[in-house]
């Protein structure tokens, strides 16, 4: 079993590449892999929320880790989302994911209805016992609407029930509640930051690393603010992070969709523009980029020079 010491670092959520009628596309998806991998990644976590995970069949998400897995040939740590609205649903992607050969699972709390924190406690408890891989929390309340308490990631830190944590509510201080809460228990825990532009503060907080959706298309860049951080060289890490910045203007240059749509289609948009996969197709019904949008596109990466993959 992968050892939790083993997660760290920059562990992009990577896109789904689909076909244009919608079946995901294995073969851009491999190339979306060893293009983070090329650029120095510590880690892939498949189908999370920019992989836009609620949109396939249990089959269809069992594959996508399948793919990773099979990509990343053990050189670094796939972490599968097995996130969904019932304790029973996510078991089902939690089995489905070790027969992939995840090396971790990632759970958010059920989502559709409201749970108390007793039931989130139950939840994982029972995922946990059903299949036994390192199993982290996936905190993102502005998605499935429960937020957890502190508390109660102590209880199931301490316990033994999660070993770490993806945190994208983007508070601080609920962090260092947390990593405070944590070092008095002396609890060992693998703390990830969901921001993309926190990846230095978070080193600086006692994260362990960050797994930003912009990642898809910085790697490299996401990687150095990263290591030079985790080197103490906090200087060279905000250099890198200020770089960072000058690409987040490109989440918002795909219109005509949801948020969250826009800014997962702006990912995959710039993905095809360096080459990495062959569409930008979103799953229905979320709206694909349009051609206007790819122009856009196409002259902001080179704009900012952003890199793609280097050839062989």
């Amino acid at each position: 079993m992968l050892e939790p010491s083993a997660l760290h670092g920059i562990v992009p959520p990577i896109v789904t590449p689909l076909t244009p009628d919608g079946e995901v596309d294995h073969r851009s998806l491999t190339s979306a892999c060893r293009f983070l991998l090329a650029s120095g990644v510590h880690g892939i976590w498949a189908a999370g929320t920019t992989g836009e995970f609620p949109c396939f069949t249990a089959g269809d998400r069992a594959e996508i880790v399948q793919t990773c897995v099979a990509a990343a040939g053990g050189r670094v740590p796939v972490v599968a989302n097995i996130g969904d609205c019932s304790t029973k649903l996510a078991v089902d992607h939690a089995r489905r994911a070790a027969v992939a050969g995840a090396d971790a699972l990632a759970l958010t709390p059920p989502y559709y209805y409201l749970n108390s924190q007793g039931e989130l406690m139950d939840h994982f408890r029972a995922v946990r016992t059903a299949v036994d891989l390192p199993l982290l929390v996936y905190n993102i309340p502005q998605t499935v609407k429960t937020q957890f308490e502190v508390a109660t990631v102590l209880s199931l830190a301490e316990e033994g029930t999660v070993v770490g944590m993806k945190d994208s509510q983007n508070d601080l201080d609920w962090d260092r509640t947390l990593i405070a809460g944590l070092r008095e228990r002396d609890v060992p825990f693998r703390l990830f930051l969901g921001t993309r532009s926190l990846i230095d503060a978070g080193v600086l907080l006692g994260a362990c690393g960050a797994i930003p959706g912009t990642a898809n298309v910085t790697p490299a860049w996401s990687v150095a603010a990263y290591e030079a951080a985790a080197r103490g060289d906090f200087a060279t890490a905000a250099q890198w992070q200020e770089r960072l910045l000058t690409a987040l203007p490109l989440l918002n240059l795909v219109t005509g969709g949801s948020g969250n749509a826009n800014s997962i289609g702006s990912i995959k948009l710039a993905l095809k523009v360096l080459g990495v996969i062959e569409h930008a197709t979103m799953a229905a019904p979320l709206r694909s980029p349009s051609a206007d949008d790819e122009q856009r596109i196409a002259e902001f990466v080179q704009a900012i020079e952003l890199p793609g993959p280097v050839a062989a």
